[in-house]
């Protein structure tokens, strides 16, 4: 896939810069048991990170704010950053913490568990970023775990107060962390985005509401301005016209989800600024993520825009989706560089 850039804009995306360490058992062990790999795959990983590099694979020119260590893990982040055409330049370097790191065990299911910490993502600057430098972006896109620290908080209320006093648009990742940690806040927030993702899963534990569709309904009412549910395996939830849709999924055997929610938002986001409509933006993003569950690790593996065309050229339908799947393919033949 080329990397040539269109008309459809630039993001700005803030968030984690992590190295994954991935390791896949055959099963998850018992307390004080063990669980060995046959080997351990180092990656690219953070929801920062794994967004900007597969928005940058869809043809979009992003900007990555965030910070890594003084280390070599840091080095390995920005130089597969840099290769893969994300623009790195506003990723700081502290001296008061190693790189962010975890290590992620996947069972042959390809579901994973994280153990780690997020390092040097805490100590984000925002007195080194210039209001100047944020400009000249098209829209931007904020994570949950930014709001977990004072620095990378006050960076992001930056980034939010000064798009919105240009009138350009903001889209917001919750995470499942910041949903246990600080839902109060989380909540608050949200109704000052215009693009709210959120696992359904986040949504039971914001709302408590362990139904999806009562879930989206109550993040209406609250004011969130546009809501995106990620529903795993069953696709997705959105708003189209005012009536809830549940977006179709794509069947695949996956091997590890790790990223999969990443590649969902980024194709999303992608589908946005080219001016998709909201269904078939929800139709692209879950083949984007359902791609990305066919390869292992985060980070650069989720720029698998090839694969996830491959799932929509397979797919047959009838009707509505059909109509649209057919209206994805077209727009992506009519972009430079695919």
């Amino acid at each position: 896939m080329g990397r040539k850039k269109d008309s459809a804009g630039s993001l700005l995306v803030f968030g984690d810069l992590n190295v994954d360490v991935i390791g896949r058992v055959d099963a998850w062990p018992v307390p004080g048991g063990e669980g060995l790999c046959r080997q351990l795959e180092l990656h690219s990983g953070g929801v920062g990170a794994n967004c900007a590099l597969a928005v940058a694979a869809w043809g979009i020119k992003v900007r990555l704010l965030g910070c890594v260590g003084q280390d070599r893990f840091g080095d390995l982040l920005l130089d597969t950053l840099r290769k893969t055409g994300v623009d790195v330049g506003g990723v700081q370097r502290s001296s008061r913490s190693l790189t962010g790191l975890l290590y992620i065990s996947v069972t042959p299911d390809g579901q994973r568990t994280f153990f780690g910490s997020r390092g040097a993502n805490q100590f984000m600057d925002p007195r080194q970023v210039p209001d100047s430098s944020l400009l000249s972006f098209t829209a931007a896109h904020l994570v949950g775990y930014s709001f977990l620290n004072p620095g990378p908080e006050k960076m992001a209320r930056q980034i939010l107060r000064q798009f919105h006093s240009r009138g350009k648009w903001v889209s917001f990742d919750v995470g499942m962390e910041p949903c246990k940690r600080i839902p109060r806040k989380v909540l608050r927030l949200v109704p000052q985005v215009d693009l709210l993702f959120v696992s359904s899963e986040e949504a039971a534990v914001l709302t408590g509401q362990s139904d999806a569709r009562e879930a989206f309904l109550q993040f209406q009412r609250a004011g969130v301005k546009e809501v995106v549910m990620k529903l795993g395996k069953r696709g997705c939830l959105i708003s189209d016209g005012g009536i809830l849709r549940e977006i179709p999924s794509f069947a695949v055997r996956a091997v590890d989800s790790t990223g999969a929610g990443d590649a969902f938002t980024a194709a999303f986001l992608q589908a946005r600024m080219r001016g998709w409509s909201t269904l078939e933006a929800a139709l692209a993003a879950n083949a984007a993520g359902a791609a990305a569950t066919c390869r292992v690790g985060a980070g650069a593996t989720l720029s698998d825009v090839a694969g996830t065309l491959r799932l929509l050229r397979k797919r047959g339908e009838k009707g509505t989706w059909e109509k649209i799947r057919s209206q994805i393919l077209s727009r992506v033949q009519t972009m430079r560089g695919f």
